[in-house]
């Protein structure tokens, strides 16, 4: 069973970055709540003030490190919630963790040391890909899909040739 309350969990190093992800927000108008899991981020109230001012009024945030959301995501969450992190890595110490993600979005992963194109604006290093293998061999449901209006791709596929 996933996660309750958890509507759209994706990977993007941008976080909540303008029209991207009020997009997102809108695609789901019943998520009122924004869950960032970041372990640096965590210790910067700072961004999480800004983040705020990113979102659409009525939308909360919380930032957590991967120890302090993992629980909270076990237990299920009180309102329906977007979770957003920068890294595969955090969804593999999630699910790591025991916390049952069935889907994952990824939205951006843009070129940095060690990372090398993997579908158009998407890169990945060797790692993360294995992570991608690993998740979908635990039967999480992982796909690009950078905004709604685009058609998803799907990452099982991409790692196949």
């Amino acid at each position: 069973m996933s996660v309750k309350n958890l509507v759209f969990t994706r990977i993007d190093d941008r976080l909540i970055h303008g029209q991207v992800m009020t997009a997102w927000i809108h695609q789901f108008p019943e998520c009122a709540h924004i869950m960032v899991v970041d372990d640096q981020v965590s210790k910067d109230p700072f961004m999480t003030k800004m983040f705020q001012l990113l979102l659409p009024e009525g939308t909360t945030i919380e930032t957590l490190s991967v120890d302090d959301a993992a629980p909270k995501l076990k237990e299920g969450l009180p309102q329906q919630t977007i979770l957003l992190v920068k890294f595969p890595l955090t969804i593999k110490r999630l699910v790591d963790a025991g916390v049952d993600i069935d889907f994952v979005n990824i939205g951006g992963m843009g070129m940095s040391a060690g990372r090398k194109k993997f579908y158009k604006n998407i890169a990945a290093s060797p790692e993360e890909r294995e992570i991608f293998k690993e998740l979908v061999a635990k039967g999480v449901k992982v796909e690009i899909r950078i905004v709604p209006a685009n058609n998803a791709v799907s990452v099982e596929g991409l790692l196949k040739k």
